[in-house]
């Protein structure tokens, strides 16, 4: 297991002044490089809540978290953006890939907002979409694709900076049980050849079973962080 990567420390967040709701409260936990962990819970329990905090997108009303050592919750926003480019990939539901572009046009995507070149991004583009078993596709509008496709461009414009984490949210929600499987065993694999960390958030109990350790999301609060001995027994 690599050296600490991410730490949530006390972390919670709450919408509104008069009327109050609490979404996250008190939520510790480590994640070290290289771990394939995931967030279960139910609609509502704060899980994407969670993981908006930790992705940078969203500033806790509490606690902290801290990113390969940096303190966010003293950095700017100049800072914060730097540290969400540097070091987190993000793969959601939907793959938002921009219909009118290529394939390979919206994988150098991130780069090129980076300030880099078409010309420096594309040899470590093209690498990544033959990773994920796309290669022959680069010319291809992106509109052109099948759902599977789709979301497997989406992961490989995750994965063009080579980020140290990458945060998925419900990234199968879209997807058909072959599909599903498919796109887990990418993770696996991506998580095994490169030792980049995961944290999967799902409703879905079977999914969460696919990964080694379980972090469980109740009303807001961290219910459980269990190792996930099915998995261990799998392997």
């Amino acid at each position: 297991m690599g050296e600490v990567l991410l730490k949530a420390e006390g972390l919670g967040k709450t919408y509104g002044t008069v009327v109050k709701t609490v979404a996250l409260s008190g939520v510790d936990f480590e994640l070290h490089g290289g771990e394939f962990a995931s967030v279960i819970g139910q609609s509502g329990s704060g899980k994407s809540t969670l993981l908006n905090l930790i992705g940078l997108l969203d500033t806790p009303s509490e606690g902290r978290v801290v990113l390969n050592g940096h303190d966010t919750a003293v950095a700017g926003r100049t800072q914060r953006a730097a540290l969400r480019n540097d070091f987190l990939g993000f793969v959601f539901q939907f793959h938002y890939l921009l219909p009118e572009f290529t394939v390979l046009e919206n994988v150098v995507m991130p780069g090129r907002i980076a300030g880099a070149s078409a010309a420096e991004l594309r040899p470590r583009a093209e690498e990544t979409l033959a990773l994920l078993g796309l290669e022959g596709l680069e010319k291809k509008n992106a509109n052109d694709l099948s759902g599977g496709q789709k979301q497997r461009v989406a992961i490989a414009r995750a994965l063009l900076n080579r980020p140290a984490l990458v945060l998925a949210d419900e990234p199968t929600g879209n997807l058909d049980t072959v599909n599903t499987k498919a796109v887990y065993k990418l993770f696996r694999q991506i998580n095994e050849q490169l030792g980049t960390a995961f944290i999967i958030v799902t409703h879905d109990r079977g999914v969460a079973q696919q990964t080694d350790r379980i972090l469980e999301i109740q009303d807001g609060r961290l219910q459980q962080d269990v190792r996930n001995a099915y998995v261990e027994q799998q392997l």
